[in-house]
């Protein structure tokens, strides 16, 4: 009897040893949750104060609707090959570089205004700049998220990533107003700031973002062609990505 119960004691606490830790005590998830709020955050103050600064220094609607469109273009462009690439690469790096690229172009903004040389050009090179190192980032951020949590952390974990990043985002446009009727600089200064916070909160996870893999020797073209054909056969998710394409372009293009 003695050892029946002892048996039940040892299997019950080898559960608990095995039971992952809930998602607020883990370390690395925290550390990539936080630093992604921050950088949704700041590039949502960006993206609002972004239209209203084209229209301060050219009056031209157009122009302003020509660089919300080029932050967009990158996303339809280079998501099949990005992936195949992130695959390839190490994404914890890729993620810190594009993180560091964006920290680059956005505090670029308010050090050209500040010495008075900002021009429509370099506007429309940081917005460009922006959506393609955003579509890197991205990608390797969903392809890291089943490393760091466990397989059955993975909903509730994507689950709360949606809630709080939409969350991030409605707090975003209000908070990018006031910081524009204060200065225009500060907009794009908590921007930068925010991609900073997120390239430290990376820098401090362990957990490696992706296992160990052999060297691969296929074309990159061959890997995009059996991507787009998979697209293409599945119906249902061929139309949400032409639909959401549809939308990412028509709310990008508008001032």
């Amino acid at each position: 009897m003695i050892d029946k119960q002892n048996q039940v004691v040892i299997k019950e606490e080898a559960t608990e040893v095995s039971k992952p830790l809930p998602l607020w005590r883990h370390r690395d998830y925290l550390l990539l949750w936080s630093g992604q709020v921050a950088s949704v955050t700041g590039s949502q103050v960006s993206q609002l104060a972004f239209p209203l600064l084209i229209l301060a220094l050219t009056h031209s609607p157009a122009q302003a609707g020509i660089a919300a469109a080029l932050r967009t273009i990158p996303y339809l462009a280079f998501s099949l090959p990005a992936g195949a690439l992130v695959d390839r690469w190490n994404r914890k790096q890729v993620m810190i570089i594009c993180d560091l690229g964006r920290f680059l172009s956005m505090a670029s903004i308010p050090l050209a205004l500040f010495f008075g040389h900002l021009t429509i050009i370099q506007l429309y090179l940081v917005s460009l700049l922006e959506g393609t190192l955003f579509v890197f980032f991205d990608l390797a951020e969903v392809a890291s998220l089943p490393q760091v949590v466990s397989k059955e952390q993975l909903p509730a974990a994507s689950a709360q990533n949606i809630a709080t990043y939409n969350i991030a985002m409605m707090l975003g446009a209000p908070l990018g107003g006031l910081l524009y009727s204060s200065n225009q600089l500060f907009p794009f200064l908590a921007d930068a700031v925010s991609y900073l916070c997120s390239v430290l909160s990376l820098l401090f996870i362990r957990t490696p973002f992706q296992q160990e893999r052999t060297k691969t020797t296929r074309a990159l073209r061959i890997e995009v062609k059996e991507g787009l054909k998979w697209l293409w056969e599945q119906r249902l998710v061929r139309s949400l990505a032409l639909l959401l394409c549809g939308i990412n372009l028509m709310t990008g293009a508008s001032p």
